[in-house]
């Protein structure tokens, strides 16, 4: 117990003078403040002089190609009234050539994926559903044998009314949401 501290005696003696502590403790934030503006500085002055190279020179500036974002690489539109009769699913003969140009545009090389979906809008008596589905595979029958079974991995989606492309029921409108797409992915 005679080391405890009592109000009599001192913990630590102070003998006036600073110590070496001090001094290097402020040369070390000095150091840090000079090097952290030094820097800021070379990242302003990195990012003004890539700036100008890019409105000087815009060919020079690295561009990422965004392709791998969009993987389907052909879609068709094709208007349902133009392919179909009012409610059928057979295609009009009249028809036939417009799906011909579509099939000569199809990729020659084989295992790609042909999806074919189709849409309706709300306007028809029958089932929207059903209706899609079948137009769908009516175009999926008669293109795999312009371009072989075989050839590509053929699918027909039917949506019916559930993917309509504007929200208004006008008769424009209506046309507009009775539609096949044919999308062709890798």
């Amino acid at each position: 117990m005679a080391n405890l501290p009592t109000p009599d005696k001192s913990i630590g003696k102070s003998s006036g003078k600073p110590s070496g502590n001090l001094n290097q403790a402020g040369n070390s934030v000095l150091s840090f403040i000079i090097r952290s503006v030094a820097i800021g500085a070379s990242a302003i002055a990195g990012t003004s002089m890539g700036l100008a190279i890019a409105f000087i020179r815009p060919d020079w500036v690295w561009q990422p190609s965004l392709n791998f974002l969009n993987y389907k690489k052909q879609q068709f539109t094709l208007s349902a009234d133009a392919l179909f009769e009012s409610n059928k699913a057979s295609i009009r003969p009249e028809s036939f050539r417009l799906l011909d140009e579509v099939a000569a545009q199809l990729p020659l090389t084989s295992g790609k994926k042909v999806r074919i979906n189709g849409h309706m809008d709300g306007s028809g008596t029958v089932d929207e559903l059903t209706l899609s589905y079948l137009r769908a595979s009516a175009v999926k029958e008669y293109l795999a044998r312009l371009r072989g079974e075989q050839t590509y991995y053929w699918m027909a989606i039917g949506y019916g009314t559930s993917r309509p492309l504007s929200g208004s029921a006008g008769d424009n409108n209506g046309k507009s949401n009775r539609r096949i797409e044919i999308f062709v992915d890798d």
